[in-house]
């Protein structure tokens, strides 16, 4: 008994000793050591799963060929590394040695015990905090984005411009109205063929270099022009997907969301023919963006006055001598001959000042070199063709028409005329298809040799002028009068018969030969039969999927057809006539629908057989029987699942086989029991087979006799889980592509190792058991030998890529890219001897990417000698070309460049970026500056050791050539523009050394962030200073910045020094600050006059600001000439920001005003948009000035401060009137934040109001007060003008307005977050007889949306949807009218979402609607809905219904495709999510969108299962490490853990206001160090005071919180969160 005492006694005094803090905490980690490990397990075990939902939304990005967002990155790399196997281990030996148990069940190490316990308890806190940073993805969606296409490679340069004298002033005048912030809209217009495309391709290329556009876009509109095809063209060049956005409007909204996140974007709409609603593209107005800007280019001024463009610029003809001079050049010497000159000379007259006449007429003349043929050619053009077309004179047609003429090779007319009915932008592809099956070209026996004939052909026509370079490669295009003339000679010779919207003519038709039907309603002549004996080429094309029914006897008297193409239409059947047409040599039915297609087999004929796209699911057993067809295209036609066996070893003369995105399901060889599809096999027998594109997912079921792959010329394969994509692998397009993912048996594949050989793009994935790329060499195959370019990923077991004597072949290299290869050290190997002196070129490699190479620490190393490179690159490999380089997640990199380089090796050097290199200190030695002269980009990022950009070798032993101390006294980046220096917390200056001043004349954007030693900016080399700047600066720096970004600064105190030379950053146009504590103000008085041409100033979370203007004290500071200038009285009264457009103040708690003394008046005649928010020391927005004020206004302002303001935000508690006689032209207020209502807003001066948005206010009725003082009045009485009515999160509002009230002028309603709005939206009485889009989110009141009176005044309605609306039981409530119809002629897109409650669009059967323009109807997660309406609905546009995310072909009616849609669910159980939506009140709200253990509370839907999506309602409260993430009334946090939020590394969601926490954490509030989601727009529901709901028992946790928080309410006025 005494030893057990005497060892309970040692155990309480090491419990004792081990217990500093004696707290329960510190308790827990001795005696709960065992329920910390099992937290941590289930913490683990919860991450495993997190790390695979996002994993999955990663690889489903990069399928999409998106890019991922490097935080998901690194989050992914920190995650892999918690729960690697050696973590699991490590946390299992923990375990066992905390809880183990010795003498008498006690544990006598407690040291070991508290230790480890502690150890898993901050795990488990830090795995809490990686689960909360995946749900921040999952409410952003911030996984991945589209890299948008380069605007270079989507407009192809223009080959020797010509700078017409007659032309400059044309193009002179649009770029200067580019640069105009008052022009928005700018057309050029002039006959065609006069040089308007040229010209603003020109403008194109140089608004990006030499105006700053930060994204130019190029679309052609044409004549016929299709808004699908022209959004998507848009969504193309900006890197956005809209295939699965269900409606044009949708689809709009997308792209004008993504344009607006550009600060400057130019729009260039070419060959406009009729007025074009640029709203349906997605473009967005002035008023909504003002950095928007349109160029249009049309032959008719009227057009371009219907487009509200008022700044027009004509272009003429050119000038009888420019006219000369081009013609003379296009001809070359001939036309300078003595005999030929006088010809010459009147030829060009006849091209009627036609550049494309001219150009077209010279190169058919050119190699003429007898006088009589060029008397010929005039002689022709003066008398010319009796055709007559609008817009083009005669001469420029017969000019055209004689270089048709002159074509002398024979295939080159058909041809010709051929392009000219294809559209614009065409592929080559096409055109060679429809060739071969005219038989235009002879004595060509293969697709490969027509494919050349055809591309020369093509060549020749684009030297002739007569064709025009595409937008991409393998693309060409026809210019519109070329296409004009060329279209009248083919139907008056040929009787071809194209027409592109006109409804043809059936006696035309009987008689033609070809017939290409366009966007053409062809319903009426389909029907029957179609006389048509001489027709060869057939074609019908439509915009929209359309359903089309064809006659079965429609093909019975076409019986010399050889090419029918159908495009874009949903076939009930093919007509059983179409097995007669035995002549056709080409059928193409791409994007059609299509069920049985086995009459195909008929066509015994049949060359070419297209399917592109189409929607079919098996190729039927009769397609073998086309033994004659050589091209079979199946790309693309996602729903193939079958492929008959021994259906494609039939194909005997088989070329070209297509299957990419297509069928893959191929069955192994040489199985027992094979299934009903067909094998690889079957490939061995097309002996002719040169062309495959195919998709394996599967190594195993590649033959081991796989000799078809040594026959294959042109090929795209993938093997593996992975395929090409051309977002994601956009760059590597070539003729000879494979990818591979596989993780084993590859090395034994003969055939793929046959083809690295040939191959030009190859992509490694995933190749975890090859150790040694040398097993993958074909022993009599130079390997890699025609490599352009070469992708390595997630290749672990590699520690090379290459050995010496392979680098040697890659003489074709240019691009190489690596990353993910965690034991990969070098990229070359020396595993045989070489001389000590071998240089390795890399003679046409332009771009290098190295990323996440962990263990890399060289570019070459040798298995001989056992020597590698110490650094990154040196002598031993050279790269003479290289024009990119990006080396990123370089863990153990510590040096870039060795002291020696070849010479020349990086000299071509345009793009450098840098980033996540923990160990790096600095980036450039001096001695490598020369090589630097083409630098154009330099982006250093979160390298966290870096202290210096450029720094000094040591010794003088450097390979590198020393320089003179008058070279770096003078050196400068001469072409660098732009330069980026973010989270690199060690950086103290570019260089330390004050001599070294670099000079950056070309440098115009420079965001800075995350840099936190620097304390001051800008100082000037000259001036002793006691504080290193991060720039020296002398009189020739900065004179071209346009942009300074300076982001997460936490110790810059000073953005200028006392001196600056005269013209440094005279050229600023943009200044943004976010972030910077410490900074006490902004812009020295001294500088104003720099400051001219500023138009944008942005200032966020500088907590110390107090005034943005500041006055240097004294004038002691120095006496040097490079001191700035001190500024007259007179200037500081008159001195204004001339083009300031846009001012932005948010979060500065200690801002007082813009300036301390009245006498500065801050004029900016140019200003459009303010935005003041969260600004709690600024009591009064704008004072009169003169006037005397108790109080600082933040404004002084008169009649000339802002006459052309626009836009106003204000977002503070300040009582402020809005002085709106000085306000004439405001369209847009917007309150944000207001606790009561104290606004005023006159409206006898805000005539232009159009938008009024409200936000975050404790409004409880829109009322404002008519005047200062006087009577408050419904605001539908006061601004009965807007237009524009948003309110989001009002939660004390009780109605938008009362009877008899109401907005008669609003085009656009959207409410979201008005709990307490009751029964119906707006009263019965109210008529929305102008409303375009209605949106209705997160109004629980809400019961009937409208009422029957309401909805039949919604005549203008195009766009409707309700969401999230908990109690909305039906959105038209009847009436006891008797029966009547109600109509939505202009609804195109209903929207019904998360409507837990909605049983039916209306419950009264005395209403019959109708909704004949409804193209998108989309009803999710609504499980009470069975029907859409008790009446009859009329939908004669609608074909296909979006249901709970599912696309479903409208079937019968709409009540019979949801009644089958809500059987569906009620048998599959998907309705569980809202089974227990009124469960028992005393169960406690539970996080809807993640399992019970995960940290985050999506909202708190009373009870909703853990299945549901999204829920919002009532108060979410976490009681744990838990982050409240959701739209939830109240979000109240009891842990140490951050609430969405911020801790000391940065604010995760930017310039989100305080919601309540218990405890010193942050929750959603500012931080020091930056946001990391800035400007996401995220919508995040305010914060109310907590009101416990009595009629709902609580937990324990809230009523221990509930004290706590209400003595925290007391001092708030009231607290709310939104997003920026």
């Amino acid at each position: 008994m005494e030893a057990f005492i005497s060892i309970a006694g040692a155990l309480a005094s090491k419990a004792a000793e081990y217990t500093v803090n004696p707290t329960a905490q510190q308790l827990g980690y001795l005696f709960k050591a065992k329920t910390k490990f099992q937290n941590l397990r289930t913490k683990v075990q919860d991450l495993k799963d997190a790390k695979e939902r996002v994993q999955q939304s990663v690889d489903t990005a990069n399928r999409n060929g998106e890019e991922i967002f490097d935080d998901v990155q690194r989050w992914l790399t920190v995650v892999n590394e918690k729960i690697s196997e050696q973590a699991v281990t490590q946390l299992q030996e923990d375990e066992e040695k905390a809880t183990k148990r010795c003498f008498a069940g006690f544990c006598l190490d407690f040291k070991s015990r508290y230790n480890l316990s502690k150890k898993a308890d901050k795990e488990a806190n830090a795995i809490s905090e990686l689960l909360t940073k995946k749900n921040a993805f999952n409410l952003v969606n911030t996984v991945h984005y589209l890299p948008a296409v380069v605007v270079r490679d989507v407009i192809r340069p223009v080959k020797n411009y010509e700078a017409f004298e007659s032309r400059s002033g044309a193009f002179d005048e649009v770029m200067t109205a580019l640069k105009n912030d008052t022009v928005s809209i700018i057309g050029v217009y002039g006959m065609g063929g006069v040089g308007k495309t040229t010209l603003v391709k020109e403008v194109a290329a140089q608004a990006k270099e030499n105006l700053s556009f930060d994204e130019v876009l190029f679309v052609a509109v044409t004549q016929t022009p299709n808004t699908v095809n022209l959004q998507n063209e848009i969504a193309n060049q900006l890197g956005l997907q809209l295939e699965k956005d269900p409606s044009e409007h949708v689809r709009a909204a997308r792209i004008c969301d993504r344009m607006k996140k550009a600060k400057k974007i130019l729009v260039i709409l070419d060959d406009l023919w009729k007025e074009q609603e640029v709203d349906v593209l997605g473009i967005p107005s002035a008023d909504q963006h003002k950095g928007c800007k349109i160029l249009m280019t049309s032959r008719s001024l009227e057009v371009l006055k219907m487009m509200d463009s008022r700044h027009n610029i004509s272009i003429e003809t050119l000038k009888e001598d420019e006219a000369r001079n081009l013609f003379n050049k296009m001809a070359g010497q001939t036309a300078e001959r003595f005999d030929l000159q006088s010809i010459a000379v009147e030829i060009a007259k006849k091209c009627a000042g036609l550049p494309i006449a001219i150009a077209t007429i010279a190169k058919a003349l050119k190699p003429k070199e007898n006088l009589y043929e060029w008397e010929d050619a005039l002689r022709q053009l003066n008398n010319p063709s009796e055709r007559n077309f609008e817009d083009i004179p005669g001469g420029a047609y017969s000019t055209i028409e004689l270089s048709y003429k002159f074509l002398e090779v024979k295939e080159l007319r058909p041809m010709f005329l051929l392009c000219s009915i294809m559209g614009h932008n065409v592929v080559v592809e096409d055109l060679l298809r429809y060739v071969i099956g005219l038989g235009f070209i002879s004595n060509v026996n293969t697709i490969k040799e027509s494919r050349d004939r055809v591309q020369t052909l093509v060549n020749n026509l684009k030297a002739s002028s007569l064709l025009l370079e595409g937008n991409h490669p393998n693309h060409f295009d026809m210019h519109d009068v070329v296409r004009d003339v060329a279209q009248s000679i083919a139907s008056r010779d040929l009787h071809w018969l194209a027409l592109f919207k006109d409804c043809p003519d059936e006696e035309k038709m009987i008689e033609s030969q070809l017939i290409s039907l366009q966007n053409v309603e062809v319903s009426e002549l389909l029907p029957h039969e179609l006389d048509c004996p001489n027709l060869q080429y057939f074609s019908i094309g439509m915009k929209n999927y359309s359903p089309l029914k064809i006659a079965i006897n429609f093909f019975e008297r076409m019986r010399r057809l050889k090419v029918l193409e159908f495009n874009k239409i949903n076939f009930t059947s093919l007509p059983s006539s179409i097995g007669s047409l035995k002549t056709l040599c080409t059928l193409r039915l791409r994007n059609c629908g299509l069920e049985d297609i086995a009459i195909i087999g008929e066509l015994r004929n049949l060359k070419i057989l297209d399917l592109r796209g189409s929607k079919i699911t098996v190729l039927p057993k009769k397609i073998g029987q086309l033994t004659r067809l050589k091209l079979l295209d199946l790309s693309d036609c996602d729903d193939l699942e079958i492929i008959s066996p021994n259906v494609l070893s039939k194909l005997s003369r088989l070329e070209e086989l297509y299957l990419y995105g297509s069928f893959d399901k191929w069955e192994p060889e040489g199985i027992e029991n094979p299934g009903s599809n067909g094998s690889l096999v079957e490939l061995q027998h097309l002996s002719c087979l040169t062309t495959l594109e195919v998709h394996i997912p599967n190594v195993e079921v590649i033959p081991k006799e796989n000799l078809f792959f040594e026959k294959l010329e042109r090929y795209k394969i993938s093997i593996g889980d992975e395929k090409w994509y051309s977002y994601f692998d956009s760059g590597m397009e070539t003729s000879q592509m494979l990818k591979l993912k596989v993780n084993k048996n590859i090395h034994l594949v003969d055939g793929i190792k046959y083809l690295l050989g040939k191959t030009q793009s190859l992509y490694l994935d995933g190749m975890e058991d090859v150790g040694d790329m040398q097993i993958l060499y074909h022993p009599n195959v130079e390997s890699f030998g025609q490599l352009r370019f070469m992708k390595v990923k997630n290749c672990n077991m590699l520690e090379n890529l290459f050995s010496f004597s392979v680098v040697k072949r890659l003489r074709q290299l240019e691009e190489l890219e690596v990353s993910d290869c965690e034991n990969i050290t070098n990229l070359i190997v020396e595993k045989e001897e070489v001389d000590e002196n071998d240089i390795l070129e890399f003679n046409k490699l332009r771009i290098l990417k190295l990323n996440k190479l962990n263990r890399f620490s060289g570019s070459w190393c040798s298995a001989i000698t056992l020597q590698s490179s110490t650094c990154l690159f040196d002598k031993k490999v050279n790269f003479p070309v290289l024009e990119k380089l990006e080396i990123g997640f370089m863990d153990n990199l510590e040096r870039l460049w060795a002291d020696q380089l070849v010479e020349h090796s990086f000299s071509k050097l345009t793009s450098f970026y840098l980033r996540d290199c923990p160990k790096l200190m600095n980036v450039f030695p001096l001695s490598m500056l020369t090589r630097l002269q083409r630098l154009h980009l330099l982006s250093i990022q979160r390298c966290e050791s870096v202290e210096e950009i450029i720094y000094e070798e040591g010794g003088s032993s450097s390979g590198m050539p020393s320089l003179s101390p008058q070279f770096i006294q003078s050196f400068q980046f001469p072409n660098l523009t732009y330069l980026t220096l973010e989270h690199l917390p060690n950086l103290k200056s570019i260089h330390h050394n004050k001599m070294l001043t670099i000079n950056w004349p070309s440098l115009k954007n420079m965001p800075v962030g995350g840099c936190e030693k620097v304390e001051i900016m800008f100082a000037n080399s000259g001036e002793t200073s006691s504080e290193q700047p991060l720039f020296w600066v002398d009189e020739v720096n900065f004179p071209v910045l346009e942009e300074l970004i300076i982001e997460s600064m936490g110790n810059l105190e000073r953005l200028w020094a006392d001196q600056l030379v005269e013209h440094s950053f005279s050229k600023l146009t943009s200044i943004s600050l976010r972030d910077c504590p410490k900074l006490l103000n902004v812009i020295p008085l001294s500088m104003l006059t720099r400051l001219q041409r500023l138009e944008r100033l942005e200032i966020w979370r500088c907590e110390s600001v107090e005034e943005i203007i500041y006055e240097k004290g004294g004038s002691s500071s120095s006496s040097s000439s490079n001191r700035m200038p001190s500024l007259s009285p007179q200037f500081i009264q008159s001195f204004e920001f001339p083009n300031l457009t846009s001012l932005k103040l948010s979060s500065l708690p200690n801002l007082k005003s813009i300036h301390h003394n009245k006498m500065l008046i801050m004029n900016s005649p140019s200003l459009k948009e303010i935005y003041v928010r969260r600004c709690e020391r600024v009591e009064i927005v704008f004072a009169k000035s003169g006037e005397t004020s108790s109080e600082q206004p933040l404004f002084w302002v008169n009649e000339s401060t802002f006459p052309n303001l626009q836009q106003l935000t204000l977002g503070c508690h300040c009582n402020s009137q809005l002085l709106s006689p000085y306000f004439p032209n405001l369209k847009l207020v917007r309150l944000e934040e207001y606790p009561k209502q104290v606004t005023v807003l006159p409206p006898y001066s805000l005539s232009n109001l159009q938008t009024l948005d409200i936000w975050g206010c404790s409004f409880k009725e829109m009322i404002f007060q008519s005047e200062e003082g006087g009577e408050e009045k419904p605001a539908s009485l006061l601004l009965s003008q807007i237009t524009q009515l948003r309110l989001h999160s009002l939660r004390e509002m009780m109605h938008l307005w009362k009877e008899k009230e109401g907005f008669p002028n609003l085009r656009i309603l959207h409410v979201s977050g008005c709990p307490k709005l009751k029964a119906n939206l707006v009263p019965s009485s109210v008529s929305f007889r102008n409303l375009v889009t209605l949106t209705v989110q997160r109004c629980d009141g809400i019961i009937k949306l409208i009422t029957h009176s309401t909805a039949k005044s919604l005549v203008q309605l195009k766009q409707m949807r309700i969401e999230s609306c908990e109690n909305v039981e039906e959105i038209i409530q009847g009436g006891d009218d008797d029966d009547d119809g109600i109509s939505f002629p202009q609804l195109n897109c209903l929207e019904l979402v998360l409507l837990p409650k909605l049983e039916s669009f209306c419950s009264s059967d005395k209403y019959t609607f109708g909704f004949p323009s409804l193209e998108t109807l989309v009803v999710s997660d609504c499980p009470k809905m069975k029907m859409f309406s008790q009446g009859h609905s009329n939908t004669p546009l609608l074909q296909k219904v979006r249901l709970d995310w599912r696309e479903e072909r409208l079937e019968g009616n709409l009540n019979s495709t949801i009644q089958e849609q809500h059987t569906m669910i009620n048998e599959y159980g998907d309705s569980e999510e809202y089974e227990d939506s009124e469960e028992d009140e005393n169960k406690p709200s539970t996080a809807v969108t993640a399992p019970s253990s995960a940290p985050a509370l999506y909202g708190s839907s009373t009870g909703a299962s853990s299945s549901s999506r999204f829920c919002f309602s009532s108060p979410a409260v976490a009681t744990t490490s838990q982050s409240v993430l959701g739209n939830t009334n109240t979000a109240v946090a009891t842990t140490s853990q951050s609430v969405l939020g911020n801790t000391n590394t940065g604010s995760v969601f930017g310039s989100s206001p305080a919601a309540v926490a218990t405890t010193s954490q942050s929750v959603l509030g500012n931080t020091n160090t930056g946001s990391v989601f800035r400007e996401k727009h995220i919508i995040i529901e305010e914060c109310e005071n907590f009101k416990e709901d009595q009629s709902k028992p609580s937990t324990s946790n809230t009523q221990n919180l509930k004290k706590e928080v209400e003595n925290y309410a007391q001092d708030q006025d009231s607290y709310s969160t939104s997003s920026t």
